[in-house]
């Protein structure tokens, strides 16, 4: 009885450890702009991260994923719940619906809901006291404090509108432009990007 049972726990130590192992590289795998880019319709988002700081290019070179930015870290439930159904979501429109009918500028102007705060205090947890800001920075910042938890309360992608995808508008236009004036005339630019993307992500399996 005492080796059956030994051998019954030694076998759910040893699936518990597979489990644990896949769900951390499905994780893992799914989390950087590697994977975002797969879907053709992410390229703008993801052009434009890598001309933001925290795509790289600032002079520390830091880099933040995706999923610090766009998915709730209040829980591990919430992460991977959020993460799931996304997943669900986006593969049907990329698969079964028409990306290439998004309005992602419209999109933009809901991107409190698309950007969690947490993601950014957890970098950025002293910006009511970070000395390098400016007087009306840290006005702001206290005005974004007191507001927490009321009916008026506002997020950090409220007034940093570009942050972590430097324009961001401007790149949404070479690909799709708002206004018919300027249909045929940001191609030059869109094929500057791409070729920038594309040797980027080569860069990354050198």
């Amino acid at each position: 009885m005492k080796k059956n049972i030994l051998i019954i726990g030694l076998v759910g130590i040893f699936i518990g450890l597979v489990i644990s192992w896949i769900t951390y590289e499905g994780l893992h795998r799914t989390s950087d702009e590697n994977f975002c880019v797969a879907c053709h319709e992410m390229r703008p988002m993801v052009n434009s991260y890598h001309d933001d700081v925290h795509g790289g290019s600032g002079k520390t070179g830091i880099k933040v994923n995706c999923v610090s930015c766009h998915l709730p870290h209040d829980s591990l439930f919430a992460y991977i719940y959020t993460k799931a159904r996304n997943g669900v979501v986006e593969g049907a429109i990329h698969y079964f619906g028409n990306p290439e009918d998004i309005d992602w500028q419209k999109n933009r102007e809901k991107r409190e809901h698309f950007v969690y705060d947490e993601g950014c205090i957890s970098c950025h947890g002293n910006y009511k006291t970070n000395k390098s800001i400016s007087k009306k920075g840290k006005q702001m910042h206290a005005h974004y404090a007191k507001l927490l938890d009321t009916d008026k309360q506002i997020s950090c992608a409220s007034c940093h509108v570009e942050m972590g995808h430097k324009g961001l508008r401007t790149m949404l236009n070479y690909y799709k432009p708002e206004y018919e004036f300027y249909e045929g005339k940001l191609d030059e630019e869109k094929a500057k990007a791409e070729k920038n993307l594309d040797s980027h992500n080569l860069s990354m399996f050198k």
